[in-house]
């Protein structure tokens, strides 16, 4: 896509007003996996970017933002009835960063603290939300950052404070991208968790096949894009 971004709120449900919110960034060009786009890959029936959705949800009140970019003409349809706000990545080459920092613009004002999360992570459920969500809630004061760590492998969901969304509305490329987990770290933590849902995320078809091998679980793209 070119031109100007663009802002729509899909009426999935009343809108809620709160401190937390949630980014979704679902604007990738999915080009390991023959140029399609992996949230509305299917588990158990159920899109994955609609189990980040159910799982985000499970939290409480809270606002969830979805950034589309690259395939937005398969994935908005698929958001219709979602309880989410959609913006638009306008650019064909776009930085994580430049998503990051367009889902949360996108973010009520009264927002205090985000999670950020890619729609391709098939095992994250509520229950590892929650946990990170229990992690940031416990943190000390000087911690503006929270993140999950496995066996060294930064993984996702992720979640800051007004300091950290100060910065990246700022246009700061380092927030936003890989390098914030490192940045600072007297005001980020790395949680160390042995759970790999964070982690496990699908990039290419051989991702793909090694899911289903490991879970004995099926992982298949719906009729529309397949």
């Amino acid at each position: 896509m070119t031109g100007t971004s663009m802002t729509v709120t899909v009426d999935g449900g009343p809108k809620t007003s709160g401190e937390n919110g949630a980014v979704i960034l679902a604007a990738g060009a999915g080009s390991r996996l023959g140029h399609r786009p992996k949230c509305l890959l299917e588990l158990d029936g159920t899109a994955l970017i609609h189990r980040q959705i159910q799982a985000i949800r499970a939290l409480g009140e809270i606002e969830i933002t979805v950034v589309l970019g690259h395939h937005c003409h398969l994935i908005a349809p698929a958001l219709e009835d979602q309880p989410v706000t959609v913006v638009y990545q306008p650019n064909d080459q776009h930085s994580q960063s430049e998503s990051v920092r367009l889902g949360v613009s996108a973010l009520p004002s009264e927002v205090k603290n985000i999670l950020i999360c890619p729609s391709d992570l098939p095992l994250l459920n509520a229950e590892d939300y929650q946990a990170v969500f229990k992690i940031f809630k416990t943190r000390a004061p000087s911690i503006h950052f929270v993140g999950p760590e496995v066996a060294g492998i930064p993984g996702h969901p992720v979640i800051f404070d007004s300091q950290v969304i100060e910065k990246i509305l700022s246009g700061d490329p380092t927030f936003g991208s890989g390098a914030w987990r490192t940045s600072s770290k007297t005001t980020t933590l790395r949680w160390q968790t042995a759970n790999n849902h964070y982690i496990f995320d699908i990039d290419s078809e051989e991702d793909r096949r090694q899911f289903e091998a490991e879970t004995m679980r099926k992982l298949q793209w719906p009729d529309a894009v397949s």
